[in-house]
């Protein structure tokens, strides 16, 4: 069974501080099954539609702590606002390898 949380659809720098609370408790949990258990953390990208520069750091934060315990960051779905803004960032690369294909669960 997968698992995924959802980003809002602002991911800015008026969320980031409450969003990334959340984040930080959601990988805090201990995962029994799904994705989290194997070390893969889903979040769904797809309803983001304000973000910039903050939310994109928020979200490379968030792959970096994981990674640090070796585990990953799997983004599902990530919006046409949310790719843009890696883009224009120089981070096109980094949002293509947390990118999972498929629909989130």
């Amino acid at each position: 069974m997968s698992t995924s949380h959802t980003l809002p659809e602002e991911l800015s720098i008026y969320t980031v501080g409450e969003l990334r609370g959340q984040c930080l408790a959601w990988i805090g949990e201990a995962p029994v099954e799904g994705d989290a258990a194997s070390g893969h953390w889903p979040l769904d990208a797809s309803r983001v539609d304000q973000v910039d520069a903050a939310g994109v750091q928020l979200l490379v934060s968030l792959s970096h702590t994981l990674s640090r315990q070796e585990q990953s960051l799997h983004l599902l779905q990530p919006s046409g606002p949310l790719t843009e803004a890696c883009a224009a960032l120089g981070l096109a690369d980094w949002l293509a390898a947390c990118t999972v294909k498929g629909s989130p669960a």
